[in-house]
């Protein structure tokens, strides 16, 4: 009986499928976007917006809006199984997913001393301000400026806190400041954004329940030319009109403190092909933003907007080539 049900709610979530006008309207209550054409995105255009004048003087924003050749279940999953290091102009050196401790795989973290970035890291092991740790782990930092020194560091700090994060419900700190606590005030922000996924970002706004993710991540990545590791996971959900993921990374060992991307997928048929209408928001604190009257953040988000941008084009190739 549960399996007819499903089906049956299946196929009427497929009757609701909005028309691209409806689709791109139903946007404008609570996104930031403006003056968007179904045309113009069937054509390839990525409308986006910035947000760099938060009263959080350490935050900013970008949003876009986008179309995606592929139906929403293919847009989807290519979304969740995207792997950056296939793409080296995203500057992503390792990415794994994992559910558990038993796939974690934290000790094959690598690290290339010749490359540039790990490089500019290991000349800077013993400086505290470059790696962004808690009080409890700046005692930790090895004293030996190698590669294996600094792997065995890192994987360390990457397992204890994921072990914090899905055990104890503790997004820990990034420097002096609380990771959860970064998240709740970017999402204060953006008030309409926050309540349209209320459900989604429940982990985030209640502090202390990292809830059920899809799964979790980490990284190893070039942030601002040194190598950093990062620490995420991501959440899905499906509504009456389309599917919402979340993406958290609570932890970044150099660069920001912390960064949330949200979409919101919506079939569309446009020229008679079932496609998927996104919206993407992504949301980042870092210190390196906060002073400057402004001007770094402004900065910033044409840089942010710049990267969000480079990996649209990206990702929809590679969901254009899954459909196919």
């Amino acid at each position: 009986m549960n399996r007819i049900l499903t089906t049956l709610a299946a196929l009427f979530s497929c009757t609701l499928a909005l028309s691209a006008a409806d689709a791109i309207e139903s946007l404008r209550a609570w996104t930031s976007i403006d003056n968007v054409s179904s045309r113009e995105l069937a054509a390839g255009k990525i409308a986006t917006s910035r947000n760099a004048s938060m009263k959080l003087d350490r935050g900013m924003s970008c949003q876009a809006v986008f179309v995606v050749n592929a139906p929403v279940e293919t847009t989807l999953r290519s979304l969740l199984k995207f792997n950056a290091t296939r793409h080296s102009e995203l500057s992503v050196f390792q990415h794994h997913v994992f559910q558990g401790e038993q796939d974690s795989a934290f000790d094959q973290l690598r690290m290339d001393p010749k490359a540039a970035a790990t490089a500019a890291l290991l000349r800077n092991m013993d400086d505290s301000n470059v790696l962004q740790l808690s009080n409890k782990e700046l005692p930790l930092m090895p004293k030996e400026h190698t590669a294996e020194a600094a792997q065995r560091f890192l994987s360390g700090i990457l397992k204890e806190r994921w072990i914090r994060l899905s055990r104890h419900g503790e997004f820990g700190s990034v420097a002096t400041f609380d990771a959860g606590g970064e998240m709740r005030s970017l999402l204060g922000e953006e008030p309409k954004v926050a309540a349209h996924f209320a459900s989604l970002l429940a982990p985030v706004k209640a502090g202390g329940a990292p809830g059920t993710p899809k799964h979790f991540y980490w990284d190893l990545s070039s942030v601002d030319k040194k190598s950093a590791v990062q620490l995420g996971a991501v959440y899905t959900a499906e509504t009456p009109e389309g599917r919402q993921v979340l993406d958290i990374t609570c932890y970044s060992s150099g660069g920001y403190l912390v960064a949330l991307t949200l979409y919101e997928m919506l079939p569309v048929t446009l020229d008679g092909r079932e496609q998927t209408l996104v919206w993407q928001g992504s949301f980042v604190t870092a210190t390196g933003l906060a002073g400057g009257l402004g001007v770094r953040r402004k900065i910033g988000s044409r840089i942010m907007l710049g990267d969000m941008e480079r990996w649209i084009g990206i990702f929809r190739q590679e969901a254009g080539k899954a459909a196919r």
